[in-house]
């Protein structure tokens, strides 16, 4: 059975929104029910935070693939982490589990009017630099920034302005769901094409 760990904080986190919706992870778990989808997300955490439980959460499943989305805490006024930090204990995570089990899901836009901790100008620092981890290192990645930063994403978010309702699940698990088939079609093709190749040269 494949292992996919979902990472992150408390967009990540539980499985059920207040309004009884399905939140990230339910909705993963219903598209891969052959798969062991772990919900290792927890609620107001950094990346120097996530470090600690790293090996515990994540590495101890073996995961074929796991998902990391933080960023919200760690450009909040109140928890502020360095840019260059959390870039560094996304690159300790990437090494450890190697690029190509990595799926890295930028932070998403906030509702400023709503949301007082955190900033559209902050924010976007940590997506461009999860974006330019992801080239860098060559992982798996979800551009959630741009993806609701094109939409009207305040609709997707609840009234404090960062996390998110129906909508906003909806967007984030297709987008991971998406990912996961494309990378799933790909390693089938892979195999075929060495499969064909091993015929050839027989």
């Amino acid at each position: 059975m494949k292992t996919l760990v979902c990472f992150g904080d408390s967009i990540t986190a539980h499985e059920i929104n207040d309004d009884d919706s399905l939140r990230l992870t339910s909705r993963v778990r219903l598209s891969f029910n052959k798969w062991n989808v772990i919900n290792a997300g927890v609620p107001a955490e950094t990346t120097r935070l996530a470090l600690t439980r790293f090996q515990e959460d994540v590495l101890r499943h073996e995961p074929d693939l796991v998902t990391i989305l933080f960023g919200a805490n760690d450009a909040s006024v109140h928890r502020l982490i360095d840019v260059e930090e959390y870039k560094n204990n996304l690159v300790y995570m990437i090494e450890k589990l190697g690029p190509s089990k990595v799926i890295l899901i930028s932070p998403s836009p906030v509702n400023e009017n709503q949301q007082h901790a955190r900033t559209n100008e902050r924010t976007q620092q940590y997506a461009k630099a999860v974006k330019e981890l992801a080239e860098t290192y060559n992982t798996h990645f979800i551009d959630l920034w741009t993806e609701m930063s094109g939409r009207n994403y305040k609709q997707m978010l609840v009234n404090d302005g960062l996390h998110f309702n129906k909508k906003g699940y909806k967007l984030l698990a297709g987008l991971v769901i998406q990912k996961i088939e494309k990378l799933k079609k790909a390693k089938k093709t892979k195999k075929g094409f060495a499969a064909m190749a091993k015929i050839q040269k027989g």
